[in-house]
């Protein structure tokens, strides 16, 4: 067990981090012309690797509630990334499906996510990443576990 104040100044220093990656990512994607927010970005890159899903799973991947998901999608769908298609064993869902104009922005967005990743992960070994990965998931777990 950690002491409060240890684990306080990683809890501020992980804040921090992820303050960071959305501040990087942001400058690229706006350096590029590409009028995308953080957010719409992970909603991208989850479709990218999983097409043809519901809004519910996405919002799990995404960790956003459904309603704030809504939003991200209307967005999405005015500027003609994505269309809403109904789910033919469901009615009640509708399937995200990206466009062909979607599908196309991941030549130019992944790119930026992988050079955020390589500077971000300098002076790192595989081992430290893989170490930071399991206490992180652990910390996921520890507090969604609680909130049961």
């Amino acid at each position: 067990m950690s002491s409060p104040d240890s684990f306080t100044a990683f809890a501020d220093s992980l804040a921090l981090t992820g303050s960071a990656f959305r501040a990087y990512i942001r400058q690229r994607l706006k350096a590029c012309s590409l009028d995308l927010t953080t957010e719409m970005t992970q909603v991208l890159r989850y479709l990218w690797a999983h097409d043809h899903v519901n809004q519910q799973e996405i919002a799990n991947a995404v960790n956003r509630d459904k309603a704030s998901l809504t939003s991200l999608l209307d967005n999405l769908e005015r500027r003609e990334l994505v269309e809403r298609q109904a789910d033919s064993h469901d009615r009640r869902n509708n399937r995200i499906v990206l466009t062909s104009k979607g599908r196309a922005l991941e030549h130019a967005v992944a790119p930026l996510v992988q050079q955020m990743y390589a500077v971000a992960s300098q002076g790192f070994s595989e081992d430290q990443l893989r170490t930071s990965i399991a206490m992180l998931a652990q910390m996921t777990q520890n507090l969604t576990q609680a909130e049961k």
